[in-house]
């Protein structure tokens, strides 16, 4: 049986002000948790790749397919198993629908997932979409990059700083594509506590905002006006991706006294 609270959630996207009047290539979708049936929130941002058409395609059939299998599969006592049969299954659909038209062939997406309780949240991730828990005094990034710059990063060969500017940053070790026989989710779990706050996002947004910056302002304010700031910041900072963001909290916290407790301790600004 899962447990959770009632969660107030905020999500933006856009495509970016380099690439205005294209398809935005990145699909998000939030699916609120169900008392009733036992179902835990679900929070979903696929980053499609593939050229004009082939991009947005790709991650709707990824939101499309997983968010479909989570809400038949469920409820279901191991939900690491649920996501991950889920991101099999829309990683099949897209090899699929490539098969069928040819200029669809190259297409893929990266995704990332969470379902937060209030244990704990499951994440999982392809590619290098990300996941993060954040509290007043920092952040903690909870999926894990599958590219060749953090591969490089883990071994110690470059710093983050030199992997954020990188020639070859956005090379994919994983990614849900038609050319891809299988494919390998990072999947992780994780506790959090009560105040702590949830954010997805592309890496149109962490690539260009610092994540000093996605905590702050992600703490700051609620989370739609949160989720609408961050795409503000990455537009002002030249947005040159696609850029989407969720944010996820409690409700059944006392924000008020929190911020009050905090006070020295924020970034102005925002």
């Amino acid at each position: 049986m899962f447990e959770f609270p009632e969660f107030e959630f905020g999500a933006a996207t856009d495509p970016g002000r380099k690439r205005v009047g294209e398809p935005n290539q990145d699909s998000i979708l939030v699916i609120p948790g169900n008392p009733a049936i036992n179902r835990a929130p679900l929070l979903i941002i696929a980053d499609g790749m593939g050229g004009y058409k082939g991009g947005a395609v790709a991650s709707q059939i990824v939101v499309e397919t997983i968010s479909k299998h989570y809400q038949e599969a469920l409820p279901e006592p191991d939900v690491t198993t649920v996501l991950v049969a889920s991101i099999r299954l829309a990683h099949e659909a897209i090899r699929t629908r490539s098969s069928q038209e040819t200029d669809l062939g190259s297409m893929g997406s990266t995704v990332v997932l969470a379902v937060p309780t209030t244990d704990g949240i499951f994440c999982a991730n392809v590619g290098d979409s990300r996941a993060y828990f954040l509290n007043a005094q920092q952040i903690n990034q909870i999926s894990q990059d599958q590219s060749v710059v953090a591969e490089q990063v883990r071994a110690g060969l470059l710093t983050v700083l030199q992997a954020l500017r990188h020639p070859k940053r956005n090379r994919l070790m994983q990614s849900i594509n038609a050319k891809r026989k299988d494919v390998q989710p990072y999947l992780s779990q994780t506790t959090w506590a009560k105040e702590d706050i949830l954010l997805l996002c592309t890496d149109g947004l962490w690539g260009v905002v610092s994540e000093a910056i996605l905590r702050a302002v992600a703490w700051e304010l609620p989370p739609q006006q949160a989720a609408e700031k961050l795409v503000e910041i990455t537009k002002a900072s030249g947005a040159p991706d696609n850029v989407s963001v969720i944010i996820a909290r409690r409700k059944d916290v006392d924000r008020q006294g929190l911020f009050s407790a905090q006070d020295d301790k924020t970034v102005p600004g925002f």
